[in-house]
C-alpha cells in the first residue's frame, strides 16, 4: 500500500460505516499510523458535520 491522501468522499463513506472503507482504513493506519487529509477536505467535513449538528462526529473526526 502506497501512502495516500485521503478526499471528502472517502471519509464520507467511513463515517457512514461503510464495511470495506472501515476494514481500508484500519489496514493503512496499521502502516502508516494516520491518514492524510487536505486542508479542503477538512473544512469540507467540519462544516458539513456542523451543518448537520452532528457532534458526536465533530468530536471524533477533531
Amino acid at each position: 500500500m502506497k501512502p495516500a491522501l485521503v478526499d471528502t468522499n472517502i471519509l464520507s463513506l467511513f463515517f457512514r460505516n461503510q464495511s470495506l472503507m472501515i476494514e481500508n482504513f484500519n489496514a493503512y493506519v496499521k502502516e502508516y499510523g494516520k491518514i492524510n487529509i487536505s486542508i479542503i477536505t477538512y473544512y469540507e467535513i467540519v462544516s458539513g458535520l456542523k451543518h448537520r449538528d452532528a457532534q458526536k462526529q465533530l468530536t471524533s473526526f477533531l
